[in-house]
């Protein structure tokens, strides 16, 4: 685990959780953290939306990251994300969380419940308040069901510096050119729709927390890295050839797309999700395989 705060600059990869015959699959966490954490990427997220995290009991949670964080041994930054729609609930699982190797959490809004701005504003403020680790809040209202609007976001950053950056899918193109103009400096603005992240980062963001980048988290990477050099033509060519492919990651439930291709690779033992994700269609699963790179070696070139 890394100390202090850290600064929050590139590709995050938020891990699925691979399940086999119904139970979590140990041996094939290691089998994706071998691959991915030589791979350039700027850190490892546990327990969000790719990671199935509603459908893992608490002690599986906590085991996933306890594995997890001795695997990597200080390797690559390590978020655990955090989420549910009561406050105190949510401030008591930090709470318990502060005790695991973690460097940072990814905290989402509330969902269910749709507060108020104030309502917003005073949830995160307590859980927050549970812990002086990094931070990142995930703004992501078509899960939600509530938008947490960017002044409020300023405000919480004001006040807590150990708020860090926001996972931004708020899915409004003019909130998002906001948040990245007058955003940038108060905290790192990583895109969370996989399809704009080209978009953010040329805009100013910081980068991206990418479900899409287990498939070549090195071109990634590299259209990243260009951007941030000003090479606007060579960081394009490399997007053009990622962009087409993104949007069959999503065109059935996020991770069951992924899991498919990724069981092809041999890098998962099975394709397997949790009720109420269920494996994706023959059609889907023929256009990945036509669509996407069939194998590590092309997809790392």
């Amino acid at each position: 685990m890394t100390m202090g705060h850290t600064r929050i600059d590139g590709i995050y990869l938020p891990l699925v959780t691979p399940f086999h015959d119904g139970e979590v699959d140990y041996a094939s966490i290691a089998r994706l953290l071998d691959r991915y954490r030589g791979s350039g990427i700027a850190g490892i997220v546990l327990l969000g939306t790719t990671g199935e995290s509603p459908v893992l009991s608490p002690d599986e949670s906590a085991a996933v990251v306890a594995f997890t964080a001795e695997y990597l041994d200080g390797t690559l930054p390590l978020y655990v994300g955090v989420s549910g729609n009561d406050t105190r609930e949510v401030a008591a699982s930090v709470r318990r969380r502060n005790r695991q190797p973690a460097d940072g959490y990814l905290l989402t809004a509330p969902h269910y419940n749709r507060p108020t701005q104030a309502g917003l504003i005073a949830h995160f403020d307590a859980v927050l308040a549970e812990t002086d680790r990094d931070v990142i809040v995930y703004n992501i209202p078509y899960r939600t069901g509530v938008n947490l609007h960017n002044d409020s976001l300023f405000e919480l950053a004001a006040r807590n510096p150990h708020l860090v950056g926001v996972k931004d899918s708020s899915g409004d193109i003019k909130q998002t050119l906001e948040l990245v103009r007058e955003g940038s400096g108060r905290l790192a603005v990583l895109a969370g729709e996989d399809h704009l992240f080209f978009a953010s980062v040329a805009l100013g963001g910081a980068g991206g927390v990418l479900a899409s980048a287990h498939i070549n988290p090195e071109k990634f990477v590299r259209v990243f890295d260009e951007l941030r050099k000003g090479s606007l033509r060579t960081a394009l060519a490399e997007w053009n050839q990622l962009g087409p492919w993104i949007p069959l990651l999503f065109a059935e439930p996020n991770p069951a797309p992924l899991k498919a291709w990724l069981a092809g690779q041999g890098l998962v033992r099975s394709p397997e999700c949790r009720l109420p994700l269920t494996a994706v269609s023959p059609p889907l699963l023929e256009e990945l395989r036509r669509h996407i790179p069939d194998n590590l070696e092309t997809a790392s070139r």
